[in-house]
């Protein structure tokens, strides 16, 4: 964009088809936000590609969804706490209900993304060597199954 600068960039949608882009003003006052077709031959996508790589793209979409997620999971809670509907001993209740609920295809595929985001921010797995622990819980298709990987992965580190 003509006389601003890329601010940040990440895709808005599940397909990847769709990037929402934030650009600055030289004089970091004016922030623009653009929506761009990720698609070759476009000369808003072609541009945002001089600024940005892809895989810089995915990373911040990456990062933007596990905020996205944070801020909304930490919304629920307090809501959840002033309400009185949960105090912090709840969340036994919570992982036991989330390990062992029935979910639809759909609803499993979504949490089991979401769960296995977070179990890679556990710094212990995070900081593993251990890429045939790190591919178990990547395969992982179900919650539990994510959870036995990574309680396993976590026992070596901890050896």
């Amino acid at each position: 964009m003509q006389g601003y600068n890329l601010l940040t960039a990440h895709f808005s949608n599940n397909e990847r088809t769709t990037v929402e882009v934030y650009w600055c003003d030289d004089k970091g006052e004016d922030i623009q936000v653009e929506y761009t077709e990720a698609k070759e031959g476009d000369a808003a996508w072609e541009e945002l590609l001089m600024h940005i790589t892809i895989d810089q793209l995915h990373e911040n979409t990456y990062k933007h969804i596990r905020e996205q997620n944070d801020a909304f999971e930490k919304q629920v809670l307090a809501i959840a706490k002033k309400r009185g509907l949960t105090t912090d001993d709840d969340r036994f209740k919570i992982l036991a209900d989330t390990l062992f609920s029935e979910l639809s295809e759909a609803e499993l595929k979504e949490h089991l993304f979401t769960y296995k985001l977070n179990l890679f921010e556990n710094k212990i797995i995070k900081n593993s060597k251990d890429r045939t622990g790190k591919a178990a819980i990547r395969k992982a298709t179900s919650i539990i199954e994510a959870t036995m990987a990574a309680c396993a992965l976590y026992q070596k580190e901890l050896l």
